[in-house]
C-alpha cells in the first residue's frame, strides 16, 4: 500500500484547514461553563490577540458561534437599513454572495464586478459610488476564495469612503495569512471564520466593529436581527461572564491556542510563510503543466485557482489525489470545470506543500496511464 495512503488525509482545499496537535489539545479539554471565569479570560484574550491580525488598536472585538457567511450578515445588518443603497465590490462569487445577504435584508445593491480572476478597478468603484445616492455601506472582499484575487483594499477603502458611507472588509480568506491595516484602510468593519488561515475548525463568526461602525449601528435603532445583533452581545464583550446566548466555549479555546501560536510565530514570520509556500505550490504546478486562472498581479498566498493541464479532467485528477490522501476542491462559477483549487494557509507548511504535488504527480501520471490503456 502506498505510503500516503497510510497517512491522514491532507486537507488541502481553501478552508477548512488542517488543525495542528496543539490546537487539537485544546479542543479536547473539558467543557468549560460559557460563563465561567476562565471562558471570560479566553475571551478577552482573543480581542487582545486578534486586534494585531486586524491591524487595529480601537476596534470592538465581536466573536460568537456561526460561520463568516454570519459574519458577512451581521455586518450587514447592523450597519444598514432596509432600502439602503449598499455597493459590493465583488471579484468572485463571495463578492457576489454581500449582494444577495444585501437584498435579502431589503437592501439595494449595486455590483462593481472584475472579471473572474481579476481585480475590482478602483476608479470604478469610485464612480459607482459617486454616481446616484451615497451608499450607506460598502463591501470588499479582501481574498475571494473562489478566483484568488487579492484585493487592493486600501485603494478600494479610500474610493468607496464617503462622510455617510461604512466600508466593510471580508477577510474569511485573508486575515491571519495576509497583513490587513484596517486603522490605516479606514476600514469601519472587518469579518473573517476560524476555518480558514486562524487554523481552528469552523464554526467561529468574527468581526472588529470600529468605534464609527458603532455609531452607525446606534443610529439604527431596532435592526432585524436578533442573535446578529451586535447590540445584544455587546454587553457580554464588556464582561464575558454575562449571558447572552451560549458561547462556543470548545472553539474559543482552539482559537486562542491557535492565536497564541500566531502570536508566537510573528505576524511578519507567518505572512512570510504565506508567500514562500504559495510560491514553492505555484511553481511545482506550473512544472506539471497548471497554470493560474488568477491575474499575475493578483494572486493571494493563502490559495491558489489552477488550470488543469491540456487533456486532464478535473474531476477525475481530484479524486486521484484523494485517493493518494491529498484533498483538493474544483472551482466555482465560470471556472468549474476548468481546474482546482488548492488552499496553503494556516498551519500548512513545506511539508504538505510537497506532500500535494507528489499526490498531483502521482494522480497525473495515474490518469495517463489509463487512457493509454483505454
Amino acid at each position: 500500500m502506498p505510503e500516503s495512503l497510510l497517512m491522514e488525509p491532507l486537507l488541502m482545499i481553501p478552508g477548512p484547514t488542517p488543525v495542528d496537535a496543539t490546537v487539537r489539545a485544546a479542543l479536547a479539554e473539558p467543557v468549560r461553563s460559557h460563563t465561567s471565569g476562565e471562558n471570560a479570560a479566553t475571551l478577552h484574550r482573543i480581542a487582545a490577540l486578534l486586534r494585531p491580525l486586524f491591524g487595529t488598536e480601537q476596534a470592538r472585538i465581536h466573536v460568537f458561534g456561526g460561520s463568516g457567511t454570519l459574519a458577512m450578515e451581521a455586518a450587514l445588518v447592523n450597519h444598514a437599513a432596509p432600502g439602503d443603497r449598499v455597493v459590493v465590490a465583488s471579484h468572485g462569487y463571495f463578492g457576489d454572495r454581500f449582494a444577495e445577504i444585501a437584498q435579502a435584508l431589503g437592501m439595494d445593491a449595486d455590483v462593481v464586478r472584475a472579471p473572474w480572476g481579476a481585480q475590482v478597478d478602483a476608479a470604478e468603484l469610485r464612480r459607482v459610488c459617486r454616481s446616484g445616492r451615497p451608499p450607506a455601506l460598502v463591501t470588499i472582499t479582501h481574498v475571494d476564495t473562489s478566483t484568488g484575487v487579492l484585493a487592493d483594499v486600501a485603494a478600494l477603502s479610500e474610493a468607496a469612503r464617503q462622510p455617510a458611507t461604512i466600508v466593510v472588509l471580508d477577510g474569511v480568506c485573508a486575515t491571519g495569512g495576509i497583513e490587513e491595516r484596517i486603522d490605516d484602510w479606514g476600514v469601519d468593519v472587518a469579518l473573517t471564520g476560524a476555518q480558514k488561515a486562524l487554523a481552528v475548525p469552523p464554526g467561529l463568526a468574527i468581526l472588529a466593529v470600529s468605534e464609527r461602525a458603532r455609531e452607525r449601528r446606534a443610529g439604527l435603532g431596532g435592526v432585524a436581527a436578533y442573535y446578529a445583533d451586535l447590540q445584544r452581545w455587546d454587553p457580554v464583550v464588556d464582561d464575558p461572564v454575562r449571558y447572552f446566548s451560549t458561547h462556543a466555549t470548545g472553539l474559543l479555546r482552539g482559537l486562542e491556542a491557535s492565536l497564541e501560536e500566531i502570536d508566537a510565530e510573528g505576524l511578519e514570520a507567518r505572512f512570510d510563510r504565506h508567500v514562500r509556500l504559495a510560491e514553492r505550490l505555484r511553481g511545482g504546478m506550473v512544472d506539471l503543466g497548471f497554470e493560474p486562472l488568477t491575474d499575475a498581479g493578483s494572486l493571494a498566498s493563502t490559495l491558489s485557482v489552477l488550470a488543469v493541464p491540456p487533456g486532464v479532467d478535473e474531476a477525475d485528477l481530484r479524486l486521484g489525489m484523494a485517493q493518494r490522501g491529498v484533498i483538493v476542491a474544483g472551482c466555482l462559477g465560470p471556472l468549474a470545470g476548468r481546474g482546482i483549487r488548492v488552499g496553503h494557509m494556516g498551519s500548512i507548511g513545506l511539508p504538505e506543500i510537497e506532500r500535494t504535488l507528489a499526490a498531483t504527480a502521482a494522480a497525473l501520471s495515474g490518469q495517463a496511464a489509463v487512457s493509454q490503456s483505454s
